[in-house]
């Protein structure tokens, strides 16, 4: 007799090995003519884990359609990391749509019923590509029918242009960061000097000690409520840890 537990982990199973993976090896093949919905994702990420269930749930829904691609990319995979760059991952999860060549980005809910009635909307209509032109308007397939006569040497004379046009700009865009980051540090530094000063010249720690014995109620504990109600729900990161 088949015992509960070994239906339970041959249903784990099955729902693992069913997950729709993608990578350079398949991704081509997959996506080609296909309007997609790819989650890339980190295995670490909390966020990602947190979807994970109805994600899964929503590949296992759109299994096998005619038009629609819904599928993850494991951005930690190293054979990944080109497909990831192109989709404009900037934290986990990213979750993209359209025609992979010029993904759009989702900022809908990551919850099953949000996903799955924005991919019944949007993600089941066919979109314009190179591998399928019925959606596309004339103007679309002109410009397809242009930049499929460049030679290979224009083609990627164009791809460099765009490449090195975005480097300069994510260097640029860092620049900016660290400038504001050492402004942050010197106005934090201000700040936390102006309140030392009023705290020194006032006597503050004896009048706070003297507050506390008569049980009067110090005005500082209710700045301290104010800044825990202040949480950060959609933290979404690169860098390896739980979110």
């Amino acid at each position: 007799m088949i015992s509960a537990l070994s239906l339970f982990l041959a249903s784990s199973s099955l729902s693992s090995s069913d997950a729709i993976e993608l990578n350079p090896s398949n991704f081509d093949a997959m996506t080609a003519g296909k309007t997609v919905f790819l989650k890339m994702y980190a295995p670490w990420c909390g966020h990602c884990k947190a979807m994970a269930e109805d994600w899964s749930r929503l590949e296992a829904d759109f299994d096998g359609h005619a038009v629609a691609l819904v599928a993850s990319v494991d951005c930690t995979n190293p054979e990944n990391q080109a497909t990831c760059q192109s989709a404009g991952v900037q934290g986990y999860p990213t979750v993209v749509w359209g025609d992979f060549s010029a993904p759009e980005s989702y900022e809908g809910g990551r919850d099953y019923a949000s996903l799955k009635a924005f991919a019944d909307e949007h993600v089941t209509k066919p979109v314009c590509s190179i591998y399928n032109q019925d959606p596309c308007t004339d103007e679309q397939k002109a410009t397809i029918e242009t930049v499929g006569k460049l030679s290979d040497d224009e083609l990627l004379a164009i791809a460099k242009k765009v490449s090195e046009t975005e480097k300069a700009a994510e260097k640029e865009f860092d620049a900016i960061l660290e400038n504001l980051q050492k402004t942050f540090e010197d106005e934090s530094q201000k700040s936390e000097a102006k309140i030392k000063a009023v705290k020194d010249d006032n006597n503050f720690g004896i009048v706070s000690a003297i507050m506390k014995k008569r049980d009067i109620n110090n005005p500082f504990n209710d700045m301290d409520d104010d800044d825990d109600d202040v949480i950060d729900d959609d933290d979404d990161d690169l860098t390896e840890g739980e979110l």
